[in-house]
């Protein structure tokens, strides 16, 4: 059940925190009458608002393993509204219990699952979903710095005030940011993010590609982007606030595809100290490049460095290890074709997913 794979004493304790998360999850669950028994194919309310990676990220990857109730509220509700948190928020705090009520009346719903956070709804929101008896859940991105977020009219826009509402909760950053949680008096797993292999899969075409990055422009990516292009490595960039702007689902995967090399960049927001897992990290190895990124711990946990990814440490030691790869380009294939391997054995959204039925005993 547990997400971490590489066989080191990083992996082993990071083993170890995760059972003891998933021991505390469903000793409340037991408490509260709501741990399930196994189903085939279980039925979940999925709460996701599709912007831009969600619905193949999440939504497609639930129904591979339940029957799914998707809630999408679309333009309906806009949290950018000027009377937002005098009327938005309370509408939608309404309307999403009343709708996970009359689903469950319909046939018993064994799992409420959400991307939500304090910004969508209020804690009772969650509070009257759970008192119908439903195991609920929710997963955040951002927790290392949006944990809290603003203070605004309605409440903390992060997830602090709400997190305590739901049964559990995935963070999937930094497996830190799960104390972040215990402090607040809520329950949560780490799990890191996964990758959908029916997006990201490699296309039959030439890696005529040497170096890509595919990724909005801002904080350290444009400096070490034109660093690179100043010493001579061909790289490529893509997405929001290049001069390629942003690019659809099937473009990244065709990028991706083409790329022998794809870099990215492990750093949280403009800050060059902090880094946290991302869904590029799963997404890109899916496709079958070699992927070369920011060294992390956590993600080194997940592939075995050098053999399904690698790692660069500083600016100098990437150039290096760019020069080095594209000059074996063999090499960087093989390590491509591992780290696809790897993600489709143990790093997809569906295992993930199922590691969420695990721990409320549907699987």
């Amino acid at each position: 059940m547990s997400p971490v794979d590489p066989s080191s004493s990083a992996s082993q304790t990071m083993r170890e925190f995760f059972a003891s998360q998933v021991e505390r999850i469903q000793a409340h669950l037991k408490q509260a009458g709501k741990m399930k028994t196994p189903k085939s194919r279980p039925r979940v309310f999925v709460a996701v608002h599709h912007v831009n990676w969600e619905k193949h990220g999440m939504v497609d990857a639930w129904a591979e393993i339940a029957d799914i109730i998707h809630y999408d509220w679309g333009d309906q509700y806009d949290q950018f509204a000027s009377d937002w948190h005098e009327k938005g928020k309370p509408a939608l705090s309404k309307e999403l219990p009343r709708r996970v009520k009359e689903a469950h009346k319909k046939e018993p719903i064994d799992l409420f699952f959400s991307y939500l956070s304090g910004r969508w709804v209020f804690p009772q929101t969650i509070h009257q979903i759970g008192q119908l008896g439903i195991p609920t859940v929710n997963i955040s991105f951002d927790d290392k710095i949006k944990f809290y977020g603003f203070r605004e009219a309605s409440g903390f826009s992060g997830n602090a005030e709400v997190a305590p509402a739901f049964d559990f909760n995935v963070t999937s950053q930094a497996a830190a940011d799960v104390h972040q949680y215990a402090k607040v008096d809520a329950r949560a797993v780490f799990l890191p993010p996964g990758g959908n292999p029916m997006a990201f899969s490699p296309l039959l075409m030439e890696r005529d590609i040497p170096v890509s990055f595919i990724g909005q422009c801002y904080g350290m990516r444009p400096r070490i982007i034109n660093w690179l292009q100043e010493r001579g490595v061909p790289v490529q960039a893509y997405g929001k606030g290049w001069p390629t702007a942003e690019i659809s689902l099937e473009r990244m995967n065709e990028i991706y595809s083409r790329s022998l090399i794809n870099i990215g960049f492990g750093f949280i927001g403009d800050s060059s100290n902090l880094i946290g897992l991302k869904g590029r990290d799963f997404e890109v190895p899916l496709a079958g490049g070699l992927y070369l990124t920011t060294f992390n711990p956590e993600l080194a946990a997940c592939f075995e460095a050098g053999k399904e990814i690698d790692f660069y440490r500083s600016e100098n030691d990437l150039l290096q290890k760019i020069q080095y790869y594209t000059a074996n380009p063999e090499i960087a294939k093989q390590i491509g074709a591992a780290g696809r391997e790897r993600s489709l054995r143990s790093h997809t959204w569906r295992k993930r997913f199922e590691t969420i039925l695990s721990i409320a005993g549907l699987l």
